[in-house]
């Protein structure tokens, strides 16, 4: 992992950032973000094609036919980071890069289980977070398996004829209706779930920048995501990461269990 850090003389670690997310992570997220809203505006006006609202936003790209075409398009430019999304993860397992830390893992549920605790005062202390917390998880998974569904879905829908070939025909009319209500569940999660995180969350409010400069400061690092915050001290000890993040996540899930 990569850092950058800029100190002042009154703390070790006041005014220090950390560089988090690697240019190409934050060129991901900017395409997903600009695909996934012309997506959203351009397909669910489809789905509800007969509202007057729908029919006035269609008419600005030509009617049905021209709306349908730009949803074609991006939807062929979200697959692209999809893929490439997909080879860099695979690339990743094989290095044990930190970036691992999105796959589930048993302390996902004992970190759910102690934050539930820890929000009804049962216990002192929140779980300990890695580079990303079961909420997290939570929400990349759910990113994941919507994709796959609306290409799924999305494919059947461009080339029904082909599909018809080979699947009978009310595939294709379940695929229009999993596509429809697959995407207004996705928006749905942006804009409640998502929305809060990123943007009025305590601590976050207005934005979470991170995601955009790539740079976290060395504070909030040790309070969100302290077995992250470990592995990067050891980093810059060179000692051995994968050693640090094995010993910190066994230390925290010992402690979760007791």
């Amino acid at each position: 992992m990569t850092s950058t850090a800029t100190s002042t003389p009154t703390s070790p670690s006041m005014g220090k950032t950390i560089t988090r997310f690697d240019l190409s992570e934050r060129i991901q997220h900017i395409i997903m973000i600009a695909s996934f809203a012309t997506m959203g505006l351009t397909g669910l006006p489809q789905s509800f094609a007969n509202a007057g609202l729908a029919r006035t936003w269609m008419s600005l790209f030509g009617g049905i036919a021209g709306i349908r075409k730009v949803h074609h398009i991006v939807s062929v430019i979200m697959a692209f980071v999809f893929f490439y999304h997909a080879i860099v993860v695979v690339a990743d397992l094989f290095h044990k890069d930190t970036k691992r830390w999105m796959l589930p893992n048993k302390k996902d549920l004992t970190d759910a289980a102690q934050s539930v605790k820890y929000l009804l005062g049962k216990v002192s202390e929140p779980p300990y977070y890695g580079r990303f917390d079961f909420r997290q998880k939570m929400e990349y998974w759910s990113l994941i398996w919507g994709t796959v569904l609306m290409g799924v879905t999305g494919m059947m829908l461009m080339f029904p004829a082909l599909f018809s070939t080979f699947l009978p025909g009310d595939f294709i009319y379940a695929a229009k209706a999993a596509h429809g209500l697959e995407a207004l569940l996705a928006v749905g999660a942006i804009i409640t779930w998502h929305m809060y995180h990123a943007h009025l969350a305590q601590g976050i409010f207005p934005i979470d920048t991170a995601i955009f400069t790539g740079k976290i400061s060395v504070e909030r690092m040790k309070e969100e995501h302290p077995l992250e915050y470990e592995a990067w001290m050891a980093a810059q000890e060179d000692t051995s990461i994968e050693d640090t993040i094995e010993e910190t996540e066994t230390k925290a899930e010992e402690g979760s269990n007791e």
